[in-house]
């Protein structure tokens, strides 16, 4: 008898600490503040670099600070898509995946996170000489500076999204360059 209360015990415990866990990693897949005082010339996104995509990005802003693994996926009816993975920018967990397609010269991507939230995700890319603030540099060069725009799934309109400039660190398809990153 002592074992079965020990044994529920045990299991109610571990409920609510893997609880309490999935809503720490879901308070990291946005960026809590929302500093805009960056204006992205949206008019002037250029076509969307897939030979640049694919790898593994960057992304900081405030305390905020993730990291994403693309990879390009030529579907047989010739379209093209992206697999994103998102990963805590702290202990490089994976926190959440999706898959992005292009309209226009943009990408979207649904997101879902480890509990099921679902979010978007989108990707500009601009010229350099057209970003309203200096390049980033990242691990690797990319001919585009590459935007990052993140919201609930309800939002339409890109103005009310979060943006961030994101910035190439790898072109490996694991968790390799965040690893290195997290512990330097």
């Amino acid at each position: 008898m002592f074992r079965h209360i020990l044994l529920a015990t045990l299991l109610i415990f571990s409920g609510l600490t893997y609880s309490q866990h999935v809503r720490a990693d879901d308070e990291r897949v946005m960026p809590t503040s929302d500093d805009r005082w960056t204006h992205w010339p949206w008019r002037l996104a250029q076509p969307f670099p897939w030979s640049d995509i694919q790898g593994t990005w960057k992304v900081e802003q405030d305390d905020y600070v993730s990291y994403f693994i693309f990879k390009v996926v030529q579907l047989k009816n010739g379209v093209k898509q992206v697999q994103v993975k998102q990963f805590d920018g702290a202990n490089c967990r994976q926190i959440a995946t999706g898959v992005g397609i292009e309209k226009g010269s943009l990408v979207f991507a649904q997101m879902t996170s480890k509990s099921g939230k679902i979010y978007r995700l989108n990707l500009t890319a601009f010229k350099r000489s057209d970003s309203p603030q200096p390049p980033l540099q990242g691990g690797v060069y990319t001919e585009s500076v590459m935007v990052l725009s993140m919201g609930e799934i309800s939002q339409q309109n890109l103005e009310d999204m979060i943006h961030m400039q994101i910035v190439k660190i790898s072109a490996h398809l694991d968790q390799r360059a965040c690893l290195q990153d997290v512990n330097n």
